[in-house]
């Protein structure tokens, strides 16, 4: 009876073992680890954010036997892998990405003129506030940004209005989305972008022209959450309002994304706005 109860015990804590994914993440050419890197099961909201010395660890206990791990990082070829194979190995992933190679876009010279705009909202006072949907590594919040149609847009900035931050320095990261029928699409940028906050940051402004971003629809920015810091839902709020073209999120990485129209955090973007001379 002893021996059974001793097998029993030995096979249910491999099985749990098996559940929880550890791994490291690095470059596959020069095998220099790759910080904050996406992981996470795809549209499960099952994730999180490698660290800064490339190692990361997933509970994959809820996720189903047909679905994905996605790793994923900007300017690298992503890398997926079946949830049935990796519960049948060691619980370790050592995983390398492979480097993209970016063509140049041809340039275009138009006889136009720039007119500076602003997008986005203006909510810069703390008496509402509105943080992250969850703890999560990874987890997103940020706004969309509506343009006019049939015009080309050059993004200069972005900025953030924050209510509160209990944190002595917090990292996190700026991403700049397509946004198309509702849907948020692929990054529109071909380098990450951090941004760092402290508690007497009240405001955020990050310098978009060294990443040669344009758009000609509708386009979203969020800031992600990437270091791992306790109660980031409760120790890190926005300025809010209502009546805003509509906040985005997600819980973490790899999960999709959520509109919620009835408000908005303190976000915009400065841009200038091609206009065709008559």
């Amino acid at each position: 009876m002893k021996w059974m109860w001793m097998t029993t015990f030995l096979l249910a804590s491999v099985c749990v073992q098996a559940q929880e994914l550890n791994g490291k993440i690095t470059d596959e050419k020069t095998g220099e680890v790759i910080p904050y890197v996406n992981v996470g099961v795809a549209a499960k909201g099952i994730g999180t954010v490698s660290q800064g010395d490339g190692r990361f660890h997933l509970n994959i206990d809820s996720a189903g036997t047909t679905d994905t791990l996605v790793v994923s990082f900007i300017g690298y070829t992503s890398k997926k892998f079946a949830i049935s194979e990796l519960r049948q190995g060691s619980g370790y992933l050592s995983v390398q990405l492979e480097q993209q190679v970016f063509d140049l876009n041809e340039v275009e010279v138009r006889p136009v003129r720039l007119i500076p705009v602003v997008l986005g909202t203006d909510f810069d006072k703390p008496y509402i506030s509105a943080g992250f949907k969850s703890n999560d590594l990874g987890s997103e919040v940020g706004m969309v940004m509506k343009t006019k149609k049939d015009r080309k847009y050059y993004l200069n900035s972005t900025g953030f209005w924050i209510s509160k931050c209990e944190y002595d320095s917090i990292l996190f990261r700026v991403n700049v989305y397509d946004y198309n029928k509702g849907e948020v699409g692929e990054l529109l940028h071909q380098l990450p972008i951090y941004v760092k906050a402290t508690p007497a940051t009240k405001h955020m402004q990050i310098d978009l022209r060294p990443y040669n971003i344009s758009v000609t629809n509708d386009f979203v920015i969020t800031l992600e959450w990437i270091q791992e810091l306790p109660d980031p839902m409760e120790s890190f709020l926005f300025c809010a309002g209502f009546l805003s073209e509509g906040l985005v999120y997600r819980k973490t990485s790899q999960d999709v994304f959520t509109k919620f129209n009835i408000a908005g955090i303190g976000m915009y973007c400065e841009a200038e706005m091609e206009k065709p001379l008559k």
